[in-house]
């Protein structure tokens, strides 16, 4: 993979990481947004795209981007308790995910625990945008 390809999907990558985190920003300003089958729509997508997104950067050369996409990946198969579930990730929430369901499912669940938790949900955010920050001195390093 030439220079530019690695870029590339360095940046695809930062864009999926930045949808991500402006998301669970909109959910820790409106708590409502937990229950919003278009709102869980899109973290599921968010979800699906960053996780295979971690995983392809995991395959650079470049240790700090790797380490990145490592600790992304690791956010999605960390388990979680939740109501109905002593322990269940992200990752499977988003995988069982049936939007007809609405507020019923695992993934309107974890996003109620975000709600329910805004201090944690807050250095969740501080730290997404943290690895944002550590993502751009990267990439400056590889232009």
């Amino acid at each position: 993979m030439d220079q530019e390809d690695k870029k590339t999907v360095v940046m695809n990558f930062r864009k999926e990481l930045e949808s991500f985190t402006k998301h669970v920003n909109e959910l820790h300003r409106n708590a409502g947004l937990s229950t919003k089958r278009e709102f869980l729509e899109r973290i599921a997508g968010d979800v699906n795209r960053l996780y295979a997104s971690s995983i392809q950067v995991q395959k650079e050369q470049d240790a700090e981007i790797e380490e990145i996409g490592s600790i992304i990946q690791n956010i999605f198969v960390q388990p979680i308790a939740i109501k109905h579930h002593e322990h269940i990730t992200i990752l499977k929430a988003v995988e069982t995910f049936e939007p007809g369901k609405g507020d019923e499912c695992d993934l309107s669940f974890i996003m109620r625990e975000y709600v329910n938790h805004p201090a944690s949900t807050k250095s969740f955010l501080m730290e997404l945008e943290l690895l944002t920050d550590d993502l751009d001195d990267a990439l400056g390093k590889i232009a």
